[in-house]
């Protein structure tokens, strides 16, 4: 495993204190000179919380957005899902299937190399769970109006559409 150091300890079990301290004591002003990228920064499971925070903390400096999605590593629902990612990534675009913000899942997230602090949008593809479901156009803008919130832009695309006119799905 490769060691990640930050110096101040950052990358030990108490890391999370030393940043703490650094980022409440200042009275005025902070300002954060660094070469690093969050997506320089490697976080795992095992990582300590101090270099996860630094890694937020970058983000947060570079995009004044402080929630940018969570990968949950699970499988798209559906070959509907499937088929957009794939034109998606034709497109030079990267996709994760399933990510997620605060417990919030979106079928799909967007990430492009011009914009390397995280993802650009998400995608949100009606399926099995949406046709069984009687409740679910209000859970679905609920979970829109939140993950737009934290600065999500959410595109719909209905399954219907798609196979019905996927030419003209793609071009939007």
């Amino acid at each position: 495993q490769l060691r990640q150091n930050f110096g101040f300890n950052i990358a030990s079990p108490v890391g999370h204190r030393y940043l703490n301290v650094l980022f409440t004591r200042a009275r005025k002003l902070l300002v954060l000179v660094t070469s690093m990228r969050p997506a320089d920064i490697r976080v795992t499971p095992t990582t300590h919380r101090g270099v996860k925070i630094l890694s937020d903390y970058i983000q947060y400096a570079a995009t004044g957005r402080i929630e940018v999605g969570e990968t949950t590593e699970s499988s798209p629902d559906s070959d509907f899902e499937i088929s957009v990612g794939e034109f998606l990534k034709e497109m030079g675009f990267q996709v994760t299937y399933q990510v997620g913000v605060k417990g919030f899942k979106i079928d799909i997230g967007i990430k492009h190399e011009s914009f390397p602090y995280g993802y650009i949008a998400g995608i949100e593809c009606d399926g099995a769970t949406y046709h069984s479901s009687l409740n679910a156009r209000d859970r679905d803008k609920v979970r829109q109006e939140i993950l737009e919130s934290f600065g999500w832009k959410i595109y719909r695309i209905w399954s219907t559409d798609w196979f019905n006119d996927e030419k003209g799905e793609r071009e939007k």
